[in-house]
């Protein structure tokens, strides 16, 4: 039986990195983390986010992009999509400082604006050793936070999902969405 949640391992590791160095240097796109709607909820979600976007020119953000391409091709094929899919506009680089997190169990598609979503991405950018994973209840998993492990799963109500926080480590991600083409 199939659970629908894949894990694989991206080619270059050192993107883990850079794509922290991104986060950190950038001024422009980061925010406190948002729910819905662009709420601010702490009990929801305490994270410090940076966005990014498909036609960025950044040489770590276009590497990013090629990695991930990759491997949603190997996900589509392995499920016979047929539809081929393209990132969302907007991607997020999201920390979670020790002992925040995203503890709400939720899923992807969860309202009218956002059911052009199909599936969801996440990069575990670094590893956290102390819990840190994300939590899919129904299919009775949990994905450890290992550093340059990708998952991707459906965004649909059959996967929720919630972060487990680690109360002594960091934990920061790449994460996003895929919509048809």
């Amino acid at each position: 039986m199939y659970n629908f949640i894949e894990t694989y391992k991206i080619d270059n590791i050192n993107l883990c990195d850079d794509l922290i160095k991104y986060w950190k240097i950038n001024k422009e796109y980061k925010f406190e983390g948002t729910v819905r709607d662009d709420i601010i909820d702490k009990t929801m979600k305490d994270s410090i986010d940076v966005c990014f976007f498909n036609p960025s020119e950044n040489k770590t953000i276009k590497s990013f992009f090629k990695q991930l391409s990759n491997k949603v091709q190997e996900y589509t094929t392995k499920y016979g999509m047929v539809s081929r899919v393209q990132t969302s506009p907007q991607n997020l680089i999201q920390c979670y400082n020790k002992g925040k997190g995203y503890p709400k169990l939720h899923y992807e598609r969860c309202n009218a604006q956002l059911v052009a979503r199909q599936l969801v991405y996440m990069l575990y950018l670094n590893t956290v050793t102390d819990k840190g994973g994300t939590e899919f209840p129904y299919q009775h998993i949990i994905t450890p936070a290992i550093k340059g492990n990708l998952i991707i799963w459906p965004a649909e109500f059959t996967h929720p999902h919630r972060g487990v926080i680690s109360p002594t480590q960091k934990k920061c991600i790449v994460t996003g969405w895929f919509e048809l083409k």
